[in-house]
Order: structure tokens, then C-alpha cells, then sequence
């Protein structure tokens, strides 16, 4: 139910992944000038006092052995994985700057999301509008409208996220490193695997979180994602079908088209990707709730069980 709805909505509304694409590219912008301020100055410490410019170059030959055909699948990944390792070693030699070069990056990453977070808020409240009461808010509006909310949102996520991503890729790299010298290229469906399962937990530990902060405006930030862990654990089979499905989806897609649409589809996804993510948790919540809801301006949906409507019983009533 959520993941088709989610889509209907979609379909419905693809302006609102425009707002989003340009949200994106201002977020990435902001991101670029900080992380080059940061990042910069300590590369340079680096290549000066480190082999990692060394390894990096054969790392960049490596790949370009491979476009032009003169390297194999398997050559590429034996012999890019030594080089990579090689510029990990390098760098760790200067424990100074790769200390700051772990703490900048982060730093940068942890920017990235918060700035982007702040759309978070905004995009949702805009689907809860079109699906509560079919009333559109354009992003911009919305975002000017509940700024102090999306700013509290987006700092309180960034505080879970953060410690959950850092774990997660301390695990894919553990696999990749840990599993390639004995299975080589098989360990990227594990990969895959173990990140789609991580990613659809991840996702749906945050789902109830932003529609109990429309619905209770009065509650702390935490206390809403506390509370929502009911209405998510009640859904659970839901959620879990919806996101697995969204993510599949966009990995088939992204990795299918990005080709034929020379990288366009890998512009364009993520801002649908993200609307669908919103879209979900709002379906789940209204479903959870039994509130009815629009998927376009001619179509309402009633998550209300069968036997249990209102209109359903009166023609039981009168059976009798």
C-alpha cells in the first residue's frame, strides 16, 4: 500500500522533484566551498610529505587502463584495491594530518547533511498538505514557513544519523577489505545485500519521526521520534516492504539508465528517490491512523479496514 501510493502521489506531483534537484545542487554548492576550505590545505600537507600522491596517480592509471580496455574487471579490482590501500598506508604516515583529514571530512559530510536536512521538514509538510486537504505549498513557502522546525529537525537527525552511518561504513569497508582477497568480485552482492538491509532499518527508524512533528508540533524534537517508534513498530511489515522496494528500485534504475541517459538519470533520481522516502512515511502514518488522504485532486483513499467504515456499518445496520 505505502509503496503504491507513494508512487501515485509521485506522478502526481513531479514539480515538487524539481524544488528538490534545486535544493540539492544549492546543498552540494555550500558543500563544495567548505570541504575545499578545509580539505585543501591539508591535501597539500599531505602530497608534500607523503607517498599518497604516488599511489593515487597509479590508482587513476589503473582506471584508465580499464577504459580503454587494455586492463580487465578483475585486474582493475586486484590491482586498484593495492593502490587504495597503498594511499591509506601513505597518508596514515602523517598521523597530523590524517587526523585532520578524517575530522575535516567529516566535518564536511556532517554539513552536507544538515543543510540538505533542512528540506527535510518543508517537502514533508508540502506532501501532508496535498494529502491531507489537496492545499499546495510551494517548497520555498514552506520552507519559510516552518524554518525553525526544519532547523531542529535537521540538527536532532544529524545527531542519529551521524553515529549510524559512520558504523555502517566501518562495516561495508570491513566486507569489501576483509572479504575480496578470499572471493574477489563476489563480495559486491554481499555488499549490495547487507546494504539494502541497512538502509531500509536506517529509513524506518526515522519513518514516523517527521509525521509526529506535523501532527504534535508541541512535543520536544526527540520526544516525537521516540513516540513514533509505536506507529512504525505497528507497520512494521509495511515500511519494510515499501522501503526495500524503493531502494531496489533505485539502485535497478540508477545503475540501468545512468548509461543510456549519459549520468542525466543519476541528476535527476535522487530528488525523486527522496520525494518517495517522504511520501512513504506520510502513507504509513495515515494508514497507521486511519485518516483518509488524496493521491491526486479527483482521488481519495480510505485506510480505514473494509468492515470498519462508517458507511460500510450503516448498510450492515440496515441489513438487519
Amino acid at each position: 500500500m505505502e509503496f503504491k501510493h507513494a508512487i501515485s502521489i509521485l506522478f502526481s506531483n513531479m514539480g515538487y522533484t524539481l524544488k528538490i534537484l534545486v535544493w540539492i545542487l544549492i546543498s552540494l554548492i555550500l558543500t563544495v566551498g567548505v570541504g575545499c576550505a578545509i580539505i585543501i590545505p591539508i591535501a597539500k600537507v599531505i602530497a608534500s610529505t607523503t607517498e599518497a600522491t604516488y599511489w593515487f596517480s597509479e590508482l587513476v592509471a589503473r582506471i584508465n587502463g580499464f577504459l580503454d580496455g587494455s586492463l580487465s574487471v578483475r585486474g582493475l579490482l586486484q590491482q586498484g584495491s593495492d593502490c587504495l590501500e597503498n594511499v591509506f598506508i601513505s597518508i596514515a604516515t602523517n598521523k597530523g594530518a590524517t587526523v585532520g583529514l578524517v575530522f575535516g571530512g567529516l566535518f564536511v559530510y556532517a554539513f552536507y547533511c544538515f543543510v540538505f536536512g533542512l528540506s527535510y521538514y518543508p517537502v514533508a509538510h508540502s506532501i501532508n498538505s496535498i494529502m491531507a486537504s489537496n492545499l499546495r505549498y510551494g517548497f520555498a513557502n514552506s520552507l519559510a514557513m516552518n524554518f525553525k522546525n526544519a532547523v531542529k529537525y535537521s540538527a536532532a537527525r544529524l545527531s542519529i544519523s551521524l553515529p549510524i552511518d559512520l558504523i555502517f561504513a566501518v562495516i561495508i569497508l570491513s566486507l569489501i577489505f576483509g572479504l575480496f582477497q578470499v572471493i574477489y568480485i563476489f563480495v559486491l552482492p554481499i555488499v549490495l545485500v547487507v546494504a539494502m538491509l541497512f538502509t531500509t532499518l536506517r529509513a524506518m527508524l526515522f519513518a514516523g519521526w517527521l509525521p509526529r512533528m506535523i501532527y504534535h508540533p508541541e512535543e520536544r524534537v526527540y520526544v516525537n521520534l521516540l513516540r513514533s517508534l509505536i506507529y512504525v513498530k505497528s507497520n512494521f511489515g509495511g515500511y519494510f516492504k515499501a522501503y526495500i522496494i524503493t531502494f531496489f528500485c533505485s539502485y535497478l534504475i540508477g545503475v540501468t539508465c545512468s548509461l543510456p541517459t549519459g549520468g542525466i538519470m543519476l541528476i535527476i533520481l535522487p530528488s525523486i528517490y527522496f520525494f518517495l522516502l517522504r511520501t512513504v512515511e506520510l502513507v504509513g502514518y495515515f494508514k497507521v491512523k486511519g485518516y483518509n488522504f488524496y493521491v491526486d485532486a479527483n482521488n481519495v483513499v480510505n485506510t480505514m479496514e473494509y468492515g470498519y467504515r462508517p458507511d460500510m456499518q450503516e448498510l450492515n445496520d440496515r441489513d438487519k
